[in-house]
């Protein structure tokens, strides 16, 4: 190997393709378009470290140095995690992506990459005294992170879920009986309540779903606005790489929506807004939301995988869903 290792504060020398076939499992909440879009967030200074053996992509580290006192990210948030006290943004780093769930690492498991990248890692004289965050690693990427960057403290484990392309793309008849009892048992509520349910591109969208998401979020103790909700898929519209839709569903005079991501063969289910009150019509409309809508825009694109995000694992193993348990933590050693 004749590696070549740099130090960037963009990704402008690194192709969207190339950078996915780093880690083909992070969907479009990693995509190469995405961490672009973050890299111009003042709250937070990115590195890249960059390793190519020739053309050849061994590596694309992303780093997020934080800024000022106050952090930022509801998400990617240790106190969310289970760390007691918040930490100041300017004192700590996030490795291997922030704001969305699903980071990677992005390095090739090979020693001499490894090595680069460690060695690079050491000459971010910025990182000196600076706590290290990861989160939200599959296994592998775990692994990686305590090659590179010594022991961890995994704060919280979240499940992950998808739905795989035999539930996606097969008959339900071939699945197992309880994944086909549920299924059958979704359709015949959501004929009984007359739930109809279109797609429509984001950018051709007038319906209510950023009052429907923003409201929702806000009952799930996650603050939330209406303008918030349009920012951030008029964000993700921007991002070259995805294409946004949104369900809108209706029983008789319930509503609710959902936001997608189809990016390359998957479809990723981002966000959704539904009634406040428990009914079965909403129950119906909440089945449609999270599996039949998302399963027949897949169908009708021929998209092989659903992922269908972090929480609520029970009705969506009900129906096919398959988990990767995703950790988040800290490294137990502060660079010097």
């Amino acid at each position: 190997m004749a590696l070549v290792t740099v130090v960037t504060d963009n990704l402008d020398d690194v192709g969207a393709e190339e950078f996915l076939q780093l880690d083909e499992a992070v969907g479009a909440l990693g995509c190469h378009g995405r961490l672009v879009q973050m890299s111009n967030d003042p709250r937070w200074e990115p590195r890249y470290v960059v390793v190519r053996d020739g053309p050849r992509l061994c590596a694309a580290l992303p780093i997020y140095l934080g800024r000022g006192e106050q952090w930022s990210d509801q998400i990617h948030s240790p106190v969310a995690w289970g760390q007691a006290e918040s930490p100041v943004p300017e004192k700590s780093a996030l490795i291997g992506g922030r704001l969305e769930i699903r980071g990677s690492l992005r390095c090739r498991e090979e020693p001499e990459v490894l090595r680069a990248v460690s060695d690079a890692v050491a000459t971010v004289t910025e990182l000196a005294g600076r706590s290290l965050y990861f989160g939200y690693l599959d296994p592998r990427q775990q692994r990686l992170a305590e090659t590179l960057f010594g022991p961890m403290e995994w704060l919280a484990e979240y499940e992950d879920l998808a739905y795989p392309e035999e539930v996606v793309l097969g008959s339900p008849d071939a699945l197992p009986s309880k994944v086909r009892h549920t299924i059958r048992a979704d359709e015949r509520q959501m004929a009984k309540h007359g739930i109809t349910v279109e797609a429509v591109p984001w950018r051709d969208y007038r319906g209510s779903a950023c009052d429907l998401i923003a409201a929702h979020n806000n009952r799930m103790q996650t603050t939330d606005h209406p303008a918030l909700v349009r920012y951030r898929m008029d964000q993700w519209d921007d991002c070259a790489e995805v294409s946004v839709l949104v369900l809108h569903a209706r029983a008789g005079d319930e509503e609710g929506v959902l936001t997608l991501l189809r990016f390359h063969d998957e479809l990723e289910v981002y966000e959704v807004g539904l009634p406040e009150h428990s009914s079965p019509a909403r129950r119906a409309l909440y089945a449609c939301l999270i599996f039949h809508g998302p399963r027949q825009v897949a169908r009708s694109h021929g998209l092989r995988k659903v992922h269908a995000g972090l929480g609520t694992a029970t009705p969506k193993r009900l129906r096919g869903a398959e988990a990767v348990a995703r950790r988040c933590g800290r490294a137990l050693r502060t660079p010097g």
